[in-house]
């Protein structure tokens, strides 16, 4: 499991993410979702999905009042799963950060956020968006 926090300064906004996780670290992220104040139904869902051992699955929950979140993605079978479980769960994280900052989605704001959790992102991710690179660091452990 690759972990990470992020702070948007600006928004006073954090963000724990959780990259290439297996059922091994399910009550880790668990326990997060609980400090969080995560409600019963969601984190019981979190729960089987995480506990499950599924590839390519993810989720992202935010406590709008006080502006968390926790960013998960799973083990994914392909750098492409990847891509795709990150860029359904970034666009969640989007929608959060928008919804409580008041930001239009169509709106410059909400693309230079992404940009910027993307940015900040991309030196704990990259070698999961190349199969090759994936294979290297997946070997190592």
């Amino acid at each position: 499991m690759i972990t990470q926090k992020i702070y948007i300064r600006d928004l006073g906004w954090s963000i724990r993410c959780y990259f290439d996780t297996t059922s091994e670290d399910a009550q880790e992220i668990l326990d997060e979702l609980w400090y969080l104040g995560c409600d019963t139904a969601t984190y019981h869902k979190a729960e089987r999905n995480l506990f499950s051992g599924k590839e390519d699955t993810g989720l992202c929950y935010s406590n709008y009042a006080r502006k968390e979140t926790i960013f998960v993605i799973s083990r994914t079978s392909s750098a492409m799963e990847f891509i795709n479980s990150w860029h359904h769960e970034m666009r969640h994280l989007e929608a959060h950060i928008s919804d409580v900052m008041k930001f239009s989605p169509l709106g410059e704001t909400t693309a230079y956020l992404s940009g910027e959790i993307a940015r900040q992102m991309f030196p704990k991710i990259k070698h999961l968006m190349c199969d090759c690179c994936r294979s290297k660091s997946h070997n190592k452990l």
